[in-house]
């Protein structure tokens, strides 16, 4: 029994190797998922954050395209104002040339006769 038990020492030391090399590997294996957790947190977290970046510059850039708009709305206003100010004037103009023509060919052949030498 003494050789056998000699025989089962080199079998129980490779079983033991084994068994320590396998749970090495499973705490190594361990220790970077809790780190890859915390790195996959924080990269999530930065993934966020850098989405709600895009989001806030998709904003100001809506509001700068806006800001632009109005602007451009305003500037059209005022020449459209000025255009109809323009008008208001000629046909005021007009009014009076059209009114100062019936009195004039209201006053008659004989009156526009004097009026003419």
């Amino acid at each position: 029994m003494d050789t056998d038990a000699q025989d089962d020492v080199p079998t129980t030391s490779r079983l033991l190797e084994d068994i320590r090399r396998r749970l090495l590997r499973a705490f190594q294996r361990a220790v970077p998922r809790a780190g890859s957790r915390r790195a996959r947190e924080a990269a999530e977290a930065a993934a966020e954050a850098a989405s709600e970046e895009r989001g806030w510059a998709r904003v100001e850039g809506a509001l700068a395209g806006l800001r632009a708009e109005l602007l451009e709305m305003r500037f059209q206003n005022r020449r459209l104002a000025r255009t109809l100010l323009d008008l208001n004037m000629k046909m005021q103009q007009l009014k009076k040339e059209y009114e100062l023509e019936m009195a004039w060919e209201s006053q008659g052949p004989e009156d526009n006769a004097g009026n003419q030498k």
